[in-house]
């Protein structure tokens, strides 16, 4: 750059001229300066933005495999116990026939012999009717459960017969062995079918969904439980507010209830008191009597109050309080008695505030000349 080109086009001197140079170059270097600035906080923008992004996938991958290893063990834990189950089932199966198997072979030889008479042999064939008569019976039930069909008729024709083969084998067997012997024939008349009928009950409640005893036992002392707590609920409301208890009684009869819902409840209560349940006019004003007792005897405001103070007014512009409690040393009423005290220029006014402190105290000045 020449001397000739830092002169202005309009004239001027040298250094004016330099001048205008050198803050064109400032200037030039200050822009530079800026938009270096600007790409690197751009730069630091997109690598926390990646870096986010980053951990946003690293955090989603993280959750969808411990989702995976929950579904995972779930289905383990569901395939245990099935396992278990079916070979609990086979098991209750097997043990069930052979307990039927071994009661026949007792059973059986007491009816043959009961029946046996030499001039009359064809009796013999009866004991395998009674006993086959019975069996077959369950194996219609198996059947009418496989099919879905009703098997009560078919499981109870099973115990008739059973139990007409038990008296038999008591009466023949305890007269001809003693009572022991007829005793256990019976049994094993009875047990047999008894064992395998239950079997089959287990069945019928597996298909159609039925709850085992230790559910419904549990089920039944919940809610006896539940009508208790219901009981004890409703007593304790009437005591403490009857108007509302009424109220919400009405309201669930208008509703279809036949015993008031906690919505119902807290429906009345806010049409008595206008409140949530709990709260009174007579509770919230001793509420925050006792909050403005508090902030009294520590001397310093809540934070849902007004923390304005009054002390850096002129005390000749307010009246003091009636109440000794209330006064302090000049006579304020607002700030519990004695003011904080105050430096010059540590109270900052906005120009409107010291606007009117000018005109107010024109007006005082005039009010005392004319006086």
């Amino acid at each position: 750059m020449t001397v000739t080109e830092l002169r202005p086009e309009g004239g001027g001197t040298y250094t004016e001229g330099l001048a205008a140079a050198e803050k064109a170059s400032a200037e030039a270097e200050a822009m530079r300066i800026k938009n270096e600035s600007d790409r690197r906080r751009a730069k630091l923008a997109d690598e926390k933005a990646a870096a986010k992004a980053q951990a946003d996938i690293e955090s989603s991958l993280a959750d969808a495999a411990d989702e995976r290893r929950r579904r995972d063990e779930a289905r383990r834990e569901a395939a245990a116990r099935k396992a278990k189950a079916e070979k609990s089932a086979e098991q209750w199966r097997r043990a069930a026939k052979t307990i039927a198997i071994v009661c026949v072979i007792v059973s059986l030889p007491l009816q043959i012999m009961a029946f046996w008479d030499p001039t009359a042999w064809f009796l013999v064939a009866a004991p395998f009717v009674l006993e086959g008569v019975a069996w077959a019976l369950l194996k219609g039930a198996e059947a009418a459960v496989d099919d879905g069909r009703p098997s009560w008729h078919y499981r109870l024709g099973a115990l008739a017969q059973a139990s007409i083969a038990a008296w038999i084998n008591f009466d023949h067997g305890s007269a001809a062995f003693g009572t022991a012997t007829g005793l256990g024939g019976a049994l094993c008349s009875l047990i047999g079918p008894a064992i395998w009928d239950l079997h089959e009950n287990g069945r019928i409640a597996k298909r159609e969904g039925r709850k085992t005893w230790s559910q419904r036992w549990t089920e039944r002392r919940e809610a006896r439980a539940e009508q208790v707590r219901t009981t004890k609920l409703i007593a304790a409301r009437i005591e403490q507010d009857e108007t509302v208890w009424e109220r919400a009684v009405y309201l669930a009869a208008a509703l279809g209830e036949l015993t008031p819902s906690d919505r119902t409840y807290r429906r009345a209560w806010d049409e008595i008191h206008g409140t949530d349940p709990g709260q009174t006019a007579e509770i919230i004003a001793a509420r925050r009597a006792a909050r403005r007792a508090v902030r009294i005897a520590s001397n310093g405001p809540l934070k849902d109050e007004n923390t304005q103070l009054d002390s850096q007014m002129d005390p000749a512009d307010e009246r003091p309080s009636k109440d000794p409690k209330k006064s302090g040393e000049d006579g304020r009423k607002n700030n519990g008695g004695t003011p904080p005290r105050r430096v010059p220029g540590e109270v900052k006014y906005s120009a409107a505030a010291r606007t009117e402190m000018s005109n107010e105290g024109r007006r005082r000045a005039a009010s005392k000349t004319d006086a």
